[in-house]
């Protein structure tokens, strides 16, 4: 038998140094996924609160406006007042009649349900997330939810910082009580609560 010839191609000996070499080049990119999460940090509290922007953003349909929104938010307070500016912005100034800012209403309503709700779950399931940032972004939500209710107890609102917008949440919660109330009764006027909304 001669050593020196070359096995035929179809040969069991060819196949193994063919399956050999192809997972040899495989390798690198199988192992890639592995290679790219390794990447990925731990979420912290102003990147979470940045995805809570994010998702109210796109609920909302707006774009990218505040200045504030591009900022590194640092505490839920401050995230809160970002959100509720976003919120506000997404209702109409000036509605002709309460009918149409009610839809208005209820439009934004669902959108800062899901949008926040998406949020919240998209920080809960990042990989390796801390306790405090799922909290932090939750702790947001509750603000949010707490400031844009018709009366809000929380002496945090009283802060300079909220200042700038006392007109703007006294003037929401004031035609959200007028819609409801001619929602509840239906000889309400609404001349009468154009009247009051001045």
């Amino acid at each position: 038998m001669d050593i020196t010839k070359t096995p035929p191609l179809d040969s069991a000996a060819s196949r193994a140094v063919t399956t050999a070499a192809e997972q040899g080049a495989k390798s690198p990119v199988a192992s890639a996924p592995i290679a790219d999460r390794a990447d990925i940090r731990p979420l912290d509290i102003p990147a979470a609160l940045q995805i809570l922007l994010s998702e109210l953003r796109a609920a909302l349909g707006l774009e990218m406006g505040l200045a504030s929104e591009g900022a590194a938010l640092d505490s839920p307070v401050q995230a809160a007042q970002v959100l509720v500016r976003m919120v506000l912005q997404s209702m109409p100034d000036e509605a002709p009649d309460v009918a149409a800012w009610t839809q208005a209403l209820a439009r934004m309503e669902t959108a800062l349900q899901t949008g926040l709700a998406s949020a919240i779950t998209a920080v809960s399931a990042w990989r390796d997330v801390p306790a405090a940032v799922v909290d932090a972004a939750k702790e947001t939500r509750a603000l949010v939810f707490s400031v844009l209710a018709d009366e809000p107890q929380n002496p945090l609102w009283l802060r300079p910082e909220w200042v700038g917008l006392a007109p703007r949440l006294q003037r929401f919660w004031r035609r959200r009580r007028l819609a409801r109330r001619r929602l509840m009764d239906p000889d309400y006027s609404s001349a009468g609560a154009q009247h009051s909304d001045e």
